[in-house]
C-alpha cells in the first residue's frame, strides 16, 4: 500500500487502539520512522510522500516537522509551503491565531457562520459537523512553536 492523504478528521488515538498496522497513513505493519502515539506513527515510505490533508488529523506530524522552525514567520511559511491555507483569526500576547482551512469549498460557502455573523443553528447537525470540520484552529508563537486544536 502507499501513503493516504487524510481529507477528513480521523482520531489517531482511536486508530492506535485498532489493529490497523503501525503506520497511520498506509495502515501497514512497517518500521516507524516517526512515532506519533505510543510506538505507532508514520513509516519512512509515507513520510517521503507526506502531504497535509486535514490539519487536525495531521497535527502530531505537523508539530513534529515544524520543531526546527524558529519564528512565527518561518512556521507560517512552512505551513503554506505544505499546502495549508491560513485565515488570520487574531493576535494576543505574542500569539497569532489562525484558522487552517481543511475544506475551502465548505469554509467559503459557510463563512458567515464560521465568522459568527450567522447562527450555526440555521443548518442541520450533519452540515454543522461539516462546517466545524472545514477548518482547524492553530496558534503560532513568536518562537515558531505551534499549537493545533482539534
Amino acid at each position: 500500500m502507499q501513503f493516504r492523504k487524510k481529507k477528513t478528521y480521523e482520531d489517531i488515538y482511536k486508530w492506535r487502539r485498532s489493529q490497523n498496522g503501525t503506520c497511520f497513513y498506509c495502515y501497514e505493519d512497517k518500521a516507524v520512522a516517526i512515532p506519533l502515539v505510543g510506538n505507532k506513527g508514520i513509516c519512512q515510505e509515507c513520510l517521503d510522500h507526506f502531504r497535509i490533508g486535514h490539519v487536525g488529523t495531521d497535527r502530531h506530524l505537523i508539530t513534529h516537522l515544524t520543531k526546527s522552525t524558529r519564528s512565527h514567520d518561518e512556521t507560517v511559511l512552512w505551513l503554506r509551503k505544505h499546502g495549508i491555507k491560513l485565515a488570520p483569526a487574531g493576535y494576543k500576547d505574542g500569539v497569532h491565531s489562525y484558522m487552517a482551512i481543511n475544506n475551502p469549498g465548505i469554509f467559503d460557502h459557510y463563512h458567515d457562520i464560521i465568522d459568527g455573523s450567522a447562527d450555526l443553528n440555521t443548518v442541520d447537525k450533519k452540515t454543522a459537523l461539516k462546517i466545524m470540520d472545514s477548518y482547524t484552529d492553530i496558534e503560532i508563537f513568536k518562537d515558531g512553536d505551534i499549537r493545533i486544536s482539534y
